[in-house]
This record gives structure tokens, sequence and C-alpha cells, in this order.
């Protein structure tokens, strides 16, 4: 049996409503995502929230819908040359705070982790390549048929993979949100459904991030003065 990980304060990068992602403690191509314990759960009123609180076992099965899209997605494209839009996970380990998930970390050059799509845009460093890069990816997920429930801004990273080498091209990741968690799976149901359900979420990440969303084209733009 494995030591457990060891996590800490000092290693929290970001930290969501159901998880709490951190650095991993001796892979720097890696991080670790910690499910939050249910006393740490902030009250939500909406229908997620009320689901978690009527069946908690609901917040176990966001974990498998999401491991389960990702193993759809990468066993229907098992070529070497193949680049997945959404990151790569690796399974699970025991840590000192709970069951850990283990994904790959996608950072700049320097070793520090890349940037988010929220980041960019608050702190108004969204260029036209990063712009370019995130069309690209979601092409991608409309291509692939990938499930997507929560295209938030703060679920792109734009940075390199490649374990962390930072020698491979600079690409926008989804790297959380994916996987069809909804309580009536939708989005699994028929292609034509779940592009329904990605237009929606393109529009609601145009919203919140000051873009415009072209249902025709699938494309981000910039937002005219």
């Amino acid at each position: 049996m494995t030591n457990p990980l060891t996590l800490s304060e000092e290693s929290l990068v970001a930290s969501g409503v159901q998880r709490a992602v951190y650095l991993h403690p001796t892979d720097p191509t890696k991080l670790v995502k910690v499910l939050k314990p249910d006393t740490d759960q902030p009250r939500r009123t909406n229908f997620n929230g009320i689901m978690d609180r009527l069946f908690p076992s609901t917040r176990i099965r966001q974990i498998r819908m999401e491991y389960q899209e990702y193993l759809r997605v990468m066993l229907q494209h098992p070529e070497p040359g193949f680049r997945a839009p959404i990151s790569h996970m690796f399974g699970f380990a025991t840590t000192n705070i709970g069951l850990g998930c283990l994904t790959e970390r996608v950072m700049q050059p320097d070793g520090s982790l890349g940037q988010t799509l929220s980041d960019k845009v608050k702190n108004a460093t969204l260029t036209d390549d990063d712009l370019a890069l995130l069309n690209a990816t979601v092409s991608r997920i409309f291509a692939l048929g990938i499930r997507a429930s929560d295209m938030n801004p703060k679920n792109f990273v734009f940075g390199h993979r490649d374990n962390g080498s930072g020698h491979g091209p600079a690409e926008c990741v989804l790297v959380d949100g994916f996987g069809d968690i909804h309580a009536i799976p939708v989005r699994s149901m028929a292609h034509w459904s779940n592009r329904m359900g990605l237009d929606d979420s393109c529009r609601r990440l145009a919203r919140n991030t000051g873009l415009s969303w072209d249902q025709g084209t699938r494309h981000f733009a910039r937002v005219s003065p």
C-alpha cells in the first residue's frame, strides 16, 4: 500500500463549489482534485444545491460522469497524434485530506500554472492569439461531440502540456466541467441535443466574458465598440 499524498494549504491553487485543486507534491506535471467535505459546502438554493443535500451521491456521480466522458473520447481516438481539447486524467490517489483525482497540469513555459480565460478577461490580457486558441478548442469540442456541462471561464486554461516541458504548442484546454452531469442526461441522448446544449453553454460563456458568440460559425469574437 502506497503512502498517501500530503496536500497542504500552501499547495492549494483553486477552490470550486465541489472540489479543491492542489499542486501534486512530487509530480510537477499533475494536479490533484479533492472532493470537499459536506460541511465545507456552501448552502445553495438552486437545483444542483438542493440535489446535493437530498441525494449526496450526486456529488460522486459528477466525478464518475467526468471520467466516463474522458474515457469515451480517448477510447474513440487511440491514434498517437490525437490531442484532446480536455485535460488528461490519470486515476485516483489517496491523500491526507481525502481521495484525490489526478489530472494534468496545463502550464506556462516557466512552469507556472496556465492562465484561465477568466483571468485573462479580468486583466484585459486576452489576445487575438488567445481568442484563436479558444475558438480552436471549442471547434474540437463540437466536432468530437464532447458533453461539456460547465463551460465557465475558469474552466478554460491557456498554456502548454507535453509533460511540463513547455515545448508543446500553446493550447486552450477545458480542464473541468465535461461530462453529462445533469439529473436528466439530455446531452447524452443524441448528437443534436448535445449540440444544442453546447450552443447554450457558449452563449452563456460569451455573456460572462464580454465576447460575442456566432452560432452559425460557432466562433467567439470581440464585441465592436
